[in-house]
């Protein structure tokens, strides 16, 4: 089949401007999904911008709330040993929601910055459920000092109705 050169030369400007309009519509269909991506971007930035400028229009709540908190924190002085004064608390806070404690271990003193941290290990305990909550619920609430428990552990004991464990009880304080 011969084609003349103006035929030739039709059909390259025609499959030129096809190869244009493909590129076109290609560019414009990316460019649409990389928009969609950014404006994304930008509203999850906003939004976090957004909650970052509202927590700094509270920093003296914050602050507040921090003080406040820092005054309840039990203080001890310099250098004195801290591990009878928790574990007796402990014991204490246990006996009266009938906890069984059967091995405790007090560990090494922890610094958290303006706080130190003592954390007990209760090797084993044996409760029930109900005294369990109970006396978990008055380690979180009490005035006697700042508490938490890091790790806790149990499965059913022998006894009825019976849980038995471990955990991990962290003791907060401050030294003068």
């Amino acid at each position: 089949m011969n084609s003349s050169l103006r035929e030739k030369a039709v059909m390259a400007a025609l499959a030129m401007v096809l190869l244009y309009a493909l590129s076109a519509a290609i560019w414009f269909l990316y460019a649409e999904s990389a928009w969609k991506k950014s404006a994304k971007m930008y509203d999850s930035a906003k939004k976090r911008c957004e909650s970052e400028r509202a927590l700094i229009a509270e920093r003296g709540r914050w602050a507040k709330s921090y003080e406040e908190e820092k005054s309840n924190m039990p203080m001890f002085e310099s250098g004195k040993a801290t591990d009878t004064t928790w574990l007796k608390k402990m014991d204490d806070m246990a006996l009266k929601h009938r906890i069984l404690i059967g091995h405790r271990q007090p560990g090494k003193e922890v610094d958290a910055g303006e706080v130190l941290e003592l954390p007990i290990e209760v090797k084993s305990w044996e409760g029930s459920l109900e005294a369990l909550v109970k006396f978990m619920h008055e380690l979180e609430n009490t005035d006697q000092g700042m508490f938490d428990i890091k790790v806790l552990n149990f499965k059913p004991s022998s006894k009825k109705g019976y849980l038995r464990g471990s955990f991990t009880l962290t003791c907060a304080y401050m030294r003068e």
